[in-house]
């Protein structure tokens, strides 16, 4: 569906190729726009294009949404709650993060993974997400917060593993099991450096997928 104004209260539509107008008003179409009568013009044309224009486009998508999800079920919600179950967390909490996170090879008393997490203390909300991107594939946390991980797939919750290599190496990620590859590193410095390297311009993992 396409509309163009046309100086009146009525827009020129074109719908599957078919030509037509429609009037934003009752009479719309003999009602001339003026400097007295521009604002309301303005509104219902934004209206018009906003949500009458694609009425039937959002019907059927609403028919075929409901038959998934049914219309009693999301009653409950309110659009911001709603947008929360769908679509996660947009706040990363560090607490959260390193009580849901297991590790392999590693435990949570050893030296590097001590770092890891003060490497994180020092990180913002952009960065926490460009790590959680690079290590599980996913943009935002799971309604729930990082605990949900293991239910939401079979990828399991978030793991850091020891990896092979020392300084020299980089961190892997295998977003197919949510795991970190993390070498043992001889300070905090060099972790820093080279994680911010990996989760900055190295793609997801999936070569240990």
């Amino acid at each position: 569906v396409s509309t163009q104004s046309t100086g009146v209260f009525a827009v020129d539509s074109l719908e599957f190729g078919e030509q037509g107008s429609v009037e934003l008003k009752p009479g719309g179409g003999d009602i001339q726009v003026t400097e007295e009568n521009k604002v309301e013009y303005v509104r219902l044309l934004s209206e018009h294009k906003m949500s009458g224009a694609i009425r039937s486009q959002i019907g059927s998508f609403m028919s075929g949404f409901h038959s998934i999800v049914p219309r009693r079920l999301l009653t409950i919600f309110s659009a911001e709650e709603l947008e929360l179950v769908l679509c996660g967390m947009d706040v990363i909490d560090r607490a959260d993060w390193r009580r849901n996170t297991q590790y392999v090879n590693y435990s949570e008393g050893d030296e590097v993974v001590g770092w890891f997490w003060e490497v994180l203390e020092g990180y913002g909300q952009e960065e926490l997400f460009t790590l959680l991107k690079f290590i599980t594939g996913y943009s935002r946390v799971p309604h729930g917060g990082f605990g949900q991980f293991a239910s939401i797939s079979s990828s399991g919750p978030i793991k850091i593993s020891r990896a092979n290599g020392g300084d020299e190496s980089y961190p892997k990620s295998s977003v197919c099991f949510n795991l970190l590859l993390l070498p043992v590193y001889s300070s905090k410095d060099v972790l820093r450096e080279r994680l911010q390297v990996a989760m900055t311009f190295a793609s997801v993992g999936f070569d240990q997928c």
